[in-house]
């Protein structure tokens, strides 16, 4: 017998084994390893069998029987759908795309989740500069969250195309803004279907107005026990935006800010994200640089928010500042709930004569940051910093030099 045949014959094996000692469980701790190892064993053996799916794609053996693809052989003789099936021999292809992925996987320091990030990244453009760069990116994302893999990712792709990766990356990113559209039809029975796509800027002041608004619609249904789900909300929030855009006044002052972008300084000079998380050119703010529609939060490294630009009320730029900076819950368990649906409290008391400030303070979701059997009492607060009024002028003369310079493709003098 063959030494696959074995190893077949021992994974057939372990697999009933599993079956068999399902409900063995030695306490919470027995439960709660069984089901993390098992979901590490599933990745690392679709990094185990990716070389022979692709020999199998590749070789042509699955047509012997009148297939008329890979995919179509697989799904039929596994019971899967081809769209499952396909996706099983695109991630094949991938891992061989990438060794350095592949081999994380493989270890069970990364999930096949990664796998489809990472080549949304090694894009035919990119090739070159992912093969530099993969080692960097498995290590950085091997200890992130999800969430912030993600971001990660993002902003490798968006220095990636800025560093001439991608000749056309300008004019992708003004198609993206181009190809913005809304369709809207009535079906036969009156009802109305309504589905488009935004830009990332315009699709960040629309959710903020539309999550506001569903908000409202579920304080106000908590308060008069109705019972409407998320989407009946989100759906009757989009009513109201244009019953109130009907009926406010033309010469009316809009709302500030509509939305708020985050941009970096020194050691995050490259920092230009939206609150969401999603990351943006530097040339997507240039139709929105006017301080009655857009706010700016300036960062000195990781932790230090060096500014907030002016908001409508002084106490809400402090909170500001701190969802800027934590963006989610800052419990150790990996809480990825948003910031601006969390509390912001003190690390330290105010009661032990702890400082409200950005480096006392933390975002929690309520869960965490109120009940006392979850909250986090082992958190330390950043240390105290002076922000410099002088200092913060200087820095956002640096970052808008500094953009300016990347758009028209010179190299800047030294900062000032």
């Amino acid at each position: 017998m063959s030494a696959v045949a074995d190893a077949l014959d021992a994974l057939t094996a372990a697999v009933d084994a599993l079956l068999g000692v399902v409900d063995a469980f030695e306490g919470s701790g027995g439960l709660h390893d069984f089901v993390i190892r098992v979901q590490r064993e599933q990745h690392r053996l679709v990094a185990a069998a990716a070389p022979a799916v692709c020999c199998w794609e590749q070789s042509g053996v699955w047509g012997l029987d009148g297939s008329l693809s890979a995919a179509s052989r697989l799904a039929v003789e596994t019971r899967m759908s081809k769209g499952t099936a396909r996706q099983v021999l695109r991630r094949a292809r991938c891992l061989g795309q990438m060794p350095l992925t592949s081999a994380a996987v493989a270890s069970g320091a990364l999930s096949t989740d990664h796998v489809d990030l990472f080549a949304r990244a090694n894009r035919p453009h990119r090739r070159e500069l992912f093969a530099r760069d993969e080692a960097v990116l498995v290590a950085a994302c091997g200890s992130m969250i999800w969430d912030d893999a993600v971001r990660a990712v993002d902003y490798w792709c968006s220095r990636a195309d800025a560093d001439g990766a991608g000749d056309d990356a300008k004019q992708r990113d003004a198609d993206r803004r181009a190809g913005a559209q809304l369709h809207a039809s009535s079906t036969l029975d009156g009802s109305v279907v309504v589905s488009g796509v935004l830009d990332p800027v315009g699709g960040e002041v629309f959710l903020n107005e539309l999550d506001r608004l569903e908000h409202l619609l579920y304080l106000s249904d908590k308060a008069s026990v109705a019972e409407r789900s998320s989407p009946q909300r989100r759906a009757a929030a989009l009513i109201e935006m244009a019953t109130r855009s009907a009926t406010a006044p033309a010469d009316g002052r809009r709302p500030k800010p509509l939305f708020v972008a985050h941009v970096g300084d020194e050691t995050v000079r490259h920092l230009c994200e939206l609150a969401r998380g999603t990351v943006v050119a530097p040339g997507d703010l240039a139709d929105w640089l006017d301080d009655a529609v857009i706010e700016t939060v300036l960062f000195d490294g990781p932790s230090t928010v060096l500014s907030v630009s002016q908001q409508r009320t002084f106490t809400g730029k402090l909170r500001r500042a701190i969802e800027a900076r934590d963006r989610r819950c800052q419990h150790p368990a990996g809480c990825n709930i948003p910031a601006p649906k969390c509390d912001i409290d003190h690390i330290t008391p105010w009661s032990q004569d702890g400082p409200t400030s950005q480096f006392n303070g933390r975002v929690e979701c309520t869960s965490h940051n109120r009940h006392r059997n979850k909250h986090d009492h082992n958190a330390s607060p950043l240390p105290e910093q002076r922000v410099d009024r002088l200092e913060t002028f200087r820095a956002r003369i640096r970052w808008a030099l500094l953009r300016h310079y990347e758009q028209t493709d010179r190299s800047p003098d030294p900062p000032v």
